[in-house]
Order: structure tokens, then C-alpha cells, then sequence
């Protein structure tokens, strides 16, 4: 959700898990799932599903314009695919998750409010078969009242869980500052190394929940090849590494992005800003 919400964050899944149900219970999808809008507008977290046989979908991040909860992001109108894997009006950088869901025609739909996308609402058929005008009217609906349902509510402030960030104060900032003046005088290249990895570590606030969320030069290169689809075998001949190595950085990883699988750890990296 964005910096400023109409609604609390227990108060936002509440009203997301209603409109789910109704996607599933009275519209009859097979799942339904949906998340807030974050970064200012420019991308999506899907943080609630009803349905899913897999976590591939759980903490996926959807950037503005791609895929089709994007489009629908920019577009700030319902849009539908009869067929995902396949249909050229959408980009398919998430047709892995879509895949191992075995999902195949989806429905988005956004929460619109004073001309700003707060969050979407997917709905979707493990069949396919074409979302009629009915079945996009009933979610369109359901969107609404969602939305309206969540304007009800008192306003206070409410953001993502990696974007609450503690309060570093001035004694973080000159531990900083002592460090740079160490590193300046530092003439091993590989201890200097170390050290610029240590004052990133401590001027980088950590996401909520997690030891850190800074990832070293060798773990980033693992999670970028992860992030391609590459095996623990086929990573650690890229790198010259072995495999029980990569998979010691790959855990190391979803340690400090507070993850369960690598799939995550990507969507989060990237979230965090990570070029992955």
C-alpha cells in the first residue's frame, strides 16, 4: 500500500480476504489474490491468495506495465487474458509462478481512489476459457465495494512490511562517517573491500524482520543467476563455485530477505532495488 492508507494493514487484508472469497465462493474462479500498491505508485506486492496450490505467487512483485496486474496499474482499468502464458497483449516475465499454479485465464482488476491505484484483485481459471462481460462486471464490482469499504475506514498510516524502516539515528550516521575516514587510510584493497561492505551494512536500513538486507557482492551474483532459472549445479560451474557453496549463499540470502524459497528472495531483491 502507499505511504499514506485509508485503511490499517489488518483492516486492508480483512477487506481483501472478503473480496477473495467472493471472486471464489460467488463468482466461482478457481483462486483469487491480490496485494497493495507500493514504491509510489510503481509496483505491486501480492500479499493475499484463496486457491493456491503453491507459494509461487506469495510476496510476488508485479512492476508497473508488466504482466497484467501491471497493465492494469497503469492502465487504471480492468484488463483480461483468455489465455496467460500465450497472450501477446501482456509481458510474461512471471510466467513461471503462473505456470506452477496451473492458472491459465485471469482477470485484474484495480482499487481505485481519488484517481490512485491502491491495490489489485486477481481472479482467475485453471481452464481456458474466456472471462465473459458478466464475470468482469461482478469483479469490477467487487472492487468497488472493496474500495469503498476501505475509504470507510479511519485513516492512519500504513506501508508494506520491507518498507518500515526503524530509526537509524545520528549515532548510526557517525559510525559511518568514523568508518569512511578508516577506509580512506586503507591501502590492502582486500581489507578496504571489507570494511566499504561493512559501512553499506550499517548505512543501509534493514527491512523489518530480517538480520540484513544487504547482500554481499558473491551472494548478489548467486541470486542473479538464480534469478535467470539456473540449478545449484549449473550456478556454481558459472562461477567456479561448489554446488553445497551456492546453496550456502542461496540460504544466506533468503536469511537476510527474510524468505522461504529463491523465487521470493528474486521478487524481494528486486523490490528492495537490486538490478536482478
Amino acid at each position: 500500500m502507499t505511504a499514506t492508507s485509508t485503511a490499517s494493514s489488518s483492516q486492508w487484508a480483512d477487506a481483501i480476504d472478503r473480496a477473495l472469497h467472493r471472486f471464489v465462493d460467488t463468482i466461482g474462479m478457481d483462486i483469487a489474490f491480490g496485494g497493495p500498491v507500493t514504491a509510489g505508485g510503481r509496483q505491486l506486492v501480492i500479499a493475499r491468495t484463496l486457491g493456491a496450490r503453491t507459494t509461487a505467487l506469495r510476496d510476488l512483485v508485479v512492476r508497473g506495465g508488466t504482466g497484467l496486474g501491471g497493465k492494469a496499474l497503469v492502465l487504471r482499468r480492468p484488463v483480461a487474458v483468455n489465455d496467460y502464458v500465450d497472450a501477446r497483449s501482456i509481458s510474461h516475465q512471471y510466467d513461471q509462478p503462473v505456470s506452477l499454479e496451473g492458472i491459465h485465464s485471469i482477470l485484474a482488476v484495480p482499487l481505485v481512489s481519488g484517481g490512485r491505484v491502491n491495490g489489485i484483485l486477481y481472479a482467475a481459471l485453471r481452464q481456458r476459457v474466456g472471462i465473459g462481460e458478466r464475470t468482469m462486471r461482478r469483479a469490477v464490482m467487487v472492487a468497488r465495494e472493496t474500495q469503498q469499504l476501505l475509504s470507510d475506514s479511519p485513516q492512519i498510516e500504513a506501508t508494506a512490511p520491507w518498507q518500515r524502516r526503524p530509526d537509524h539515528g545520528q549515532g548510526q550516521s557517525a559510525l559511518c562517517a568514523d568508518l569512511s575516514s578508516v577506509i580512506e587510510r586503507v591501502a590492502d584493497p582486500a581489507i578496504r573491500a571489507e570494511l566499504e561492505d561493512i559501512r553499506a551494512r550499517l548505512a543501509a536500513p534493514p527491512r523489518a524482520n530480517a538480520v540484513s538486507s544487504v547482500l554481499s557482492a558473491r551472494e548478489y551474483e548467486v541470486l542473479r543467476h538464480a534469478a535467470l532459472g539456473l540449478g545449484n549445479a549449473d550456478i556454481a560451474h558459472r562461477m567456479g563455485l561448489a554446488p553445497g557453496t551456492v546453496k550456502a549463499y542461496l540460504r544466506s540470502v533468503m536469511r537476510k530477505l527474510d524468505c522461504h524459497n529463491r523465487l521470493a528472495a528474486v521478487n524481494v531483491a528486486r523490490a528492495l532495488g537490486y538490478d536482478l
